[in-house]
């Protein structure tokens, strides 16, 4: 299993004592939200709620009033249905104190994840220690953090297994390259696939990067170690990612009757973020489909509207386009998904131009502000960006410096900015991947302090 061991002891006595300062801190701020939770913590987190609470009740996932579950990813409702199992009762606060924990272990990931970005520093000290401080810091505080924390959310879980996934894929290189038996060198990516294989289960999104982390995986080992220990290492990682996901398509073809790995609602997701008049913005989406169907026109960001229920506007849509084209027995997910290719056609063959440039403005919303009132001012906005760039600018330094590791962390950054740009792109997609951006910036101010030291090519020898 990984060591990190040695990302901390090669550090002084205080850059710990200040890591469990920050840890504390950190700690201190999500429990104030688990015992003071969001007034209005929105619809997806009441779908997690039910969800968890009908695994513990009943065993069933929704039970037989709920309406849709499988468009919501079991990931984050079994963590919580276990957690009401393992206190003998569904206790919100029970599992709002889970998604602390898992805050306040990322805390401690974030330190890693610049530690080893940064490699082993020639002589320990404050100056190399203000990088992982400064990401473990931000990971403490950053508001979306806290805020995800006071509701059940599916973000809190995916926070930790998303650093910790790369951490493992770190880690499983470089004892590949070290050991000299082939089982050696295959056994260790068993480990970052179930990580991998876990986020994805979280948040269907990371499937995505499960397979493109396999496909970067096969051509970094062929490169190294061969084609057969290459293909040995792949099906290891493959095999491992889906351990967890198999069972619940499993459940899923039981239900449905039909091949689902993880969850519906990607024909949603498609058919809002390419319909062009309503920007493939959900909440201008919902509004243009409220005026379409009952004649009420409502402000994207008012409070009516979010009040307005969005299942029977986007059930009317895919209604309607069964009846059009005469397909009774086709579900209400695989018509929004057809509806979404033909809004792609229609709207990108009139319009090109005009359809990048959403797609342009999908990805800005998407980066530059965060969940919660704190990044969704005009401050907070500035702020979100700042830390973009400075994640950026350590995604380039690492780059520069020709290390592999900025594709390893740089891939679940392009592959769901990618996916948010094809389909739905709100300010939650960048949430879980700050948590790679945080240890960027960590990177990027190590640079900074470095370069600007008199000492620091003595300091780096």
């Amino acid at each position: 299993m990984p060591d990190f061991t040695s990302h901390f002891t090669r550090y002084g006595r205080g850059v710990l004592i200040a890591l469990a300062v920050i840890v504390c801190a950190g700690f201190l701020l999500r429990a104030w939200v688990v015992v003071n939770p969001l007034a209005e913590p929105g619809d997806d987190a009441l779908a997690y709620r039910a969800l968890a609470e009908s695994l513990y009740e009943d065993g069933t996932y929704g039970g037989p009033e709920f309406k849709t579950p499988s468009d919501w990813s079991p990931g984050a409702p079994l963590i919580y249905a276990a957690s009401y199992y393992l206190t003998g009762g569904v206790r919100d606060g029970v599992a709002r104190g889970v998604e602390a924990l898992f805050g306040t272990a990322a805390i401690l990931l974030a330190f890693l994840l610049t530690s080893r970005l940064l490699g082993p520093p020639g002589r320990p000290g404050a100056r190399r220690a203000a990088g992982p401080l400064a990401a473990a810091a931000l990971v403490a505080v950053y508001p979306p953090f806290i805020h995800s924390t006071g509701a059940l959310m599916s973000e809190p879980p995916a926070i930790f297994m998303l650093p910790a996934s790369v951490l493992a894929f770190l880690w499983a290189d470089r004892r590949m390259n070290q050991a000299a038996d082939p089982w050696g060198k295959a056994w260790p990516w068993l480990v970052p696939g179930l990580g991998f294989g876990l986020t994805a289960l979280i948040r269907p999104e990371y499937l995505a990067v499960c397979v493109v982390f396999g496909i970067f995986l096969l051509i970094r080992a062929f490169l190294h170690v061969g084609a057969l220990r290459a293909i040995c290492a792949t099906a290891a990682f493959g095999f491992a990612v889906l351990i967890p996901i198999i069972p619940w398509t499993i459940h899923n073809q039981h239900e449905l009757g039909r091949v689902v790995p993880i969850s519906t609602g990607s024909g949603k997701a498609l058919f809002t973020g390419t319909y062009y008049p309503g920007d493939g913005e959900y909440q201008r989406v919902k509004a243009e489909l409220l005026y379409q169907q009952t004649g009420r026109r409502l402000d994207p960001d008012s409070k009516e509207l979010e009040k307005v229920n969005p299942t029977p506007l986007f059930t009317q849509v895919a209604d309607d386009y069964k009846a059009e084209h005469d397909l009774p027995d086709l579900d209400r997910d695989a018509a929004l998904g057809r509806l979404g290719k033909e809004n792609f056609k229609k709207y990108f063959g009139d319009d090109p131009l005009g359809y990048a440039g959403m797609t342009v403005r999908k990805v800005w919303r998407m980066w530059g502000t965060g969940i919660g009132e704190a990044l969704s001012s005009p401050v907070g906005a500035l702020i979100q960006k700042l830390l973009v760039l400075a994640g950026l600018a350590g995604l380039i330094l690492l780059a520069w410096r020709r290390r592999w590791e900025a594709i390893a962390v740089g891939l679940p950054l392009i592959t769901v900015t990618g996916v948010a740009a094809l389909t739905l792109a709100p300010p939650r997609r960048n949430e879980i991947l700050m948590m790679l951006v945080l240890p960027l910036a960590g990177v990027a101010l190590d640079a900074l302090l470095n370069r600007a030291s008199p000492n620091a090519e003595t300091e780096n020898r």
